[in-house]
């Protein structure tokens, strides 16, 4: 049941990958589908601080190429002109001024639609004069009309601003001839804005003025300036914007174009076209306002100045002038991505010199191509499959760096495609879908290394040393759970006759005795870098290289034995003065390939060895009492750690096997042999190889000096009996003095 659960958590991320994925495929989808929904708003809201932080930091480059200025009702101009709006006459002498100065065109960011009150008039229907002083007032009722002269005055190169918005069916003054009816059947198929209410200038302006153009702006939910509408919809005709109107009068463009694609029963408009000058929108009509810097980028000229000064001003020859006005009083200031407090006649501005400039080679206006949705649903379906792919394989550190090499890709090639190419790509859905995504993998990883750790713990936290068990938590890619097969040195350990012991002694004593006993055997097996595999009985099995690798796992296991046999001769007068009977034990150790991982059912599982080599550990260890020694190791052993002294037991096939295999006694380090100890194993190696090369005298001989020296060593006393058995049997001729275990 553990097991099914750990794999279940294991394809947690990936479910729970593609439920994130699917949910941000769903919201592009809807967000594409239905325009100023929840979707689409929630998205917008994270691009536009996106977008503000993109062109705080990267502000749009045009050349000075078009002269425009920006003729400004001020402060100064208010005090010194008097408060605004000013008279009609005064606004006329201002055209007149800058006609005098040789501007190509003026555009008004005003209104005028109401007639101004003509003091003639007033004084006539007052009934307060006489009839011949009214007929003496009455040829000065033109003469002192202020519409009349503004009138006279904007029919030469003047455009006017006008209002299109949804008020409450206010219709007020005239609108300038639509640049395009609409068939009524296009009207609900097209995306363009739709106005109901119109605030326009009186019929004598909107029809003596060279053009008029809306100045209605469509902030966003927040109220910034982001994008403002070129085009609107009012009835069936469609209307331009004032910057548009003024740059196609300035290119001396017969009309303005609009191309629209087809999507589904929907025609969505694509671009605009002014002449050669193409102005890419969005789907309704706006425009991205391509503002070159903060407030009084272009040149700003107070009117006032413009009214008083007879001198020629440079800046004003051939220039497109915009009057408009800062003063703070007049609420002509908008709140822009760059800062609060724009004037807002600037804003017609950005708009006007892009779209002159926009020219088939040269684009300045910023927009969202129309491949953009299923680029961004490709790349965030194709990327959202990698990151629940590949996160789950890494370490929570890589699952970071990769997010957030992901991340640091999206931002730069959105930024470069703004630059280059002048594209407006969304980044709100990437973003979150990477970030919610790497979260959520960041967080699986952590919490599967922390079950890692525990489990890794919990399995190996009694049988391998405490450095082990920390070494193995912060590289854990030096230890798997997974099987493997690995050449090892596995170790048995057992005590001589444990079950007459056990008999004799209570069982408080026996449990006492076996703590006593285990406890520094496996502080020994520890400190020589072993892993204790189980204790059954009396019996202690501990292998090394495993889970940690030892290259000289061989050695280890051999100090360890020899470390545990001194170890129970100081344990024996320990015992002794606790009343416990003396322990004795015996030791096989053998070093092969075996299998080594994490073992069991789903019941209970153990981090064992397994294999033929940790079999013949075991008969080593049982054989021990045969041949009256503490340590037998086998020939692996033997090769890979020869720093010890050894002595060759015999030759063996023990029951089970057929190959034959030799047999060692470890008697000491090399370093620690005496030359006594030297001379006695060098001459039992010299009795062995003759015993081999059937020389039965000589090593007869040898065998019994040695047995003199140490008669209870039962070793030389088995030597001795086969000597006597065999000279006088008829051996094969390919006896290799193999001996052969029956039992184990």
């Amino acid at each position: 049941m553990w097991n099914a659960l750990k794999q279940q958590l294991q394809l947690f991320p990936i479910w729970m990958g593609l439920v994130i994925l699917g949910f941000f495929l769903t919201l592009d989808l809807v967000a594409l589908n239905k325009p100023n929904g929840t979707a689409d708003n929630t998205l917008k809201r994270v691009d536009n601080l996106i977008y503000d932080w993109r062109f705080q930091a990267f502000l749009p480059k045009r050349p000075d190429m078009v002269p425009i200025v920006i003729v400004d009702v001020d402060e100064l101009s208010l005090k010194r002109e008097g408060r605004w709006p000013w008279p009609r006459a005064k606004l006329a002498q201002l055209i007149e001024s800058l006609q005098r100065q040789q501007v190509k065109l003026v555009g008004f960011d005003v209104v005028f639609s109401e007639a101004e009150l003509n003091p003639v008039t007033q004084v006539l229907n007052s009934g307060q004069v006489s009839p011949e002083t009214a007929t003496l007032l009455q040829p000065l009722v033109e003469k002192l009309d202020g519409d009349t002269r503004f009138a006279q005055a904007v029919s030469d190169n003047t455009v006017l601003g006008y209002f299109l918005h949804n008020a409450g069916g206010i219709h007020v003054g005239a609108l300038p001839t639509p640049f395009l009816k609409v068939d009524e059947k296009d009207k609900s198929r097209l995306s363009i804005n739709f106005m109901p209410d119109y605030t326009g200038n009186l019929p004598i302006f909107a029809k003596n003025a060279l053009g008029a153009g809306f100045v209605s702006t469509l902030p966003d939910a927040d109220g910034l300036m982001r994008r403002s509408p070129l085009i609107l919809r009012y009835e069936n005709g469609l209307y331009s914007a004032l910057s548009l109107e003024m740059a196609r009068l300035y290119l001396n463009a017969p009309f303005v174009e609009l191309q629209t694609v087809k999507s589904g029963n929907q025609l969505r408009v694509e671009s605009l076209s002014v002449g050669k000058n193409i102005i890419h929108t969005d789907e309704s009509g706006l425009a991205l306002i391509p503002y070159k810097g903060k407030g009084h980028t272009y040149p700003y000229i107070s009117a006032t100045d413009v009214l008083n000064n007879p001198n020629a001003i440079p800046l004003l020859k051939n220039a497109i002038v915009l009057v408009g006005t800062s003063a703070l009083g007049l609420t002509d200031l908008r709140t822009t991505p760059l800062e609060t407090g724009y004037p807002g006649v600037e804003v017609h501005a950005n708009l006007l010199d892009s779209i002159i400039q926009s020219t088939g080679a040269n684009n300045y206006t910023y927009y969202r191509p129309d491949w953009e949705p299923g680029l961004t649903f490709v790349v965030l379906l194709l990327s959202g499959l990698a990151f629940i792919w590949i996160l789950p394989k890494l370490e929570p550190a890589f699952m970071l760096a990769v997010a957030g090499g992901w991340l640091t890709v999206l931002i730069l090639t959105n930024l470069a495609a703004w630059k280059a190419a002048h594209y407006d790509l969304p980044l709100a859905i990437l973003v979150l879908s990477t970030f919610s995504i790497a979260i959520l993998n960041i967080g699986s990883g952590f919490l599967r290394t922390n079950t890692q750790k525990r489990e890794m713990k919990n399995l190996f936290g009694q049988y391998v040393p405490p450095a082990h068990v920390q070494q193995m938590l912060d590289n854990h890619h030096l230890a798997g759970l997974d099987g493997e097969s690995r050449h090892m040195t596995v170790l048995f350990s057992d005590i001589r006759n444990f079950t007459t012991i056990s008999e004799g002694l209570k069982a408080t004593k026996l449990k006492l005795m076996l703590n006593e006993f285990f406890t520094p055997i496996t502080g020994i097996i520890f400190a020589n870098n072993g892993t204790i595999d189980k204790y059954v009985g009396d019996m202690v099995m501990a292998f090394w290289n495993a889970p940690l690798l030892d290259a000289n796992h061989a050695e280890h296991a051999v100090d360890a034995a020899l470390m545990m046999l001194r170890k129970v001769e100081e344990l024996k007068v320990t015992f002794a003065a606790k009343g416990l009977p003396e322990i004795n034990i015996g030791v096989g150790i053998n070093t092969g390939f075996m299998n080594v991982g994490d073992m069991g059912s789903i019941y209970r599982r153990t981090y064992t060895v397994l294999g033929d080599a940790v079999n013949l550990g075991s008969r080593l260890e049982s054989i021990t009492k045969f041949y009256g020694v503490k340590l037998l190791v086998g020939e692996g052993t033997y090769d890979l750690a020869p720093q010890f002294l050894y002595r060759l037991v015999d030759k063996i096939i023990v029951k089970g096997k057929r190959e034959p295999v030799c047999v060692y006694e470890p008697v000491c380090r090399l370093e620690d042999a005496s030359e006594s100890r030297l001379q006695r194993v060098e001459q039992y190696n010299t009795a062995l190889e003759h015993y081999y090369s059937r020389e039965w005298d000589a090593a007869e001989k040898i065998m019994r000096e040695l047995h003199k020296g140490d008669p209870d060593r039962k070793l030389y006393n088995m030597y001795l009996e086969r000597i006597d058995e065999l000279r006088y049997e008829l051996l094969p001729d390919d006896w290799m003095g193999v001996f052969e275990h029956r039992s184990k």
